[in-house]
């Protein structure tokens, strides 16, 4: 009886208002802040305003229909003002998954962040009040090959295909936003087959960004991979042969710098063999074969077809052509020419395409 009375007690206690609900936080945000149940849905392309009170959060619920970019930008009109932003991005769970901290300085700042189909709630917080409010928008792009925060560890690496670019944004490191210092992608690759690894994130102009292609017990200690004997770890334009089948992962850091833009993927190598021709010269012969891109050349020769104890040319700088010196006069030789990947790993073999038909030359 005494059960039933307490029930009935709190039922009208919450109907009348007496008590609430107590409201649901986002990991991080604490209950003397605004919860993000509080957020209102925002339509994109369409301006807001934010009044500032120092150290709130204010929420905002995006949602996206398809996978695709999601642009945060906010505006600053007074060239005086020295603003400091928080921006961070949680699932509709609470859980956050990207952060940046940002100085406007009187100038538009755009925030470029890759996410998955579904509801978003993004947080904004201001530091410094040198304005009582900011204009802001949100901006969406439809992209199937951009990377997916929150993705800074293998376990929620990006999932990549071969032959396939992919758009990613590298946040600053600026703030401990260090969910933001890393990317990661995870990419299948067939053992035996020749790939390249390409990422122009390493060309950023203030050089402070990590690329690699890495195996699956490679660690990442700290913002290095690790580089022992036994790991597999390239760099961005190498071209390799893939040591095993399973999953690799490239690996973007960047550990001291803004964000901007990039593109990654790693590309199947094809390696052809060239055709060849020969003629004869005065106790010498000339080689030529046609170009294959990106690629040197090893031209061998011998005295007999089986290529015993034969002779090796390397050829650089993306000659089509080399001439034998100093063989013997009315000598039969063989020749055959392969193309070999230009970069060049320690720890890998060279890639190397079959031989081409072998030729014969008699010399003068």
């Amino acid at each position: 009886m005494k059960k039933k009375l307490a029930a009935m007690i709190l039922t009208l206690a919450l109907a009348a208002g007496v008590m609430a609900p107590v409201p649901a936080y986002a990991d991080g945000i604490t209950v003397e802040e605004t919860s993000m149940d509080t957020a209102t849905e925002k339509a994109f392309d369409t301006d807001y305003t934010v009044k500032w009170d120092a150290d709130k959060v204010y929420w905002n619920k995006v949602t996206l229909d398809q996978q695709g970019i999601l642009r945060i930008h906010l505006n600053e009109e007074d060239p005086k003002s020295l603003e400091n932003y928080d921006v961070a991005v949680y699932t509709a769970k609470g859980k956050k998954i990207w952060k940046i901290m940002m100085d406007c300085a009187g100038a538009a700042a755009d925030n470029y962040v890759g996410l998955a189909k579904g509801t978003y709630y993004v947080s904004l917080q201001s530091h410094y009040q040198f304005r009582p409010s900011t204009t802001y928008r949100f901006s969406f792009e439809k992209n199937n090959t951009c990377e997916i925060e929150a993705n800074e560890k293998k376990n929620n690496a990006t999932g990549m295909k071969v032959n396939t670019m992919y758009t990613g944004f590298m946040g600053n490191s600026y703030g401990g936003a260090e969910e933001e210092d890393n990317d990661m992608y995870a990419v299948t690759l067939k053992k035996g087959q020749s790939y390249k690894f390409i990422s122009d994130a390493d060309s950023y102009s203030e050089k402070t960004t990590i690329v690699k292609l890495l195996g699956k017990t490679t660690k990442t200690d700290f913002f290095w991979p690790s580089v022992g004997a036994e790991d597999f770890c390239v760099s961005s334009g190498d071209v390799f042969i893939a040591p095993y089948t399973g999953t690799y992962y490239a690996y973007v850091n960047n550990y001291y710098g803004k964000q901007y833009k990039y593109e990654i993927g790693v590309k199947k190598i094809n390696l052809k063999a060239p055709t060849v021709s020969v003629s004869a010269g005065k106790s010498s012969a000339k080689v030529s074969w046609s170009k294959v891109n990106n690629y040197r050349y090893e031209v061998q020769y011998a005295t007999n077809s089986k290529f015993q104890g034969a002779k090796k040319v390397s050829v650089y700088d993306q000659k089509t052509s080399v001439t034998i010196k100093y063989l013997t006069s009315k000598k039969k030789y063989y020749v055959r020419v392969r193309s070999c990947a230009r970069t060049e790993n320690d720890n890998n073999k060279k890639a190397y395409s079959a031989w081409s038909k072998v030729k014969t030359v008699t010399v003068k």
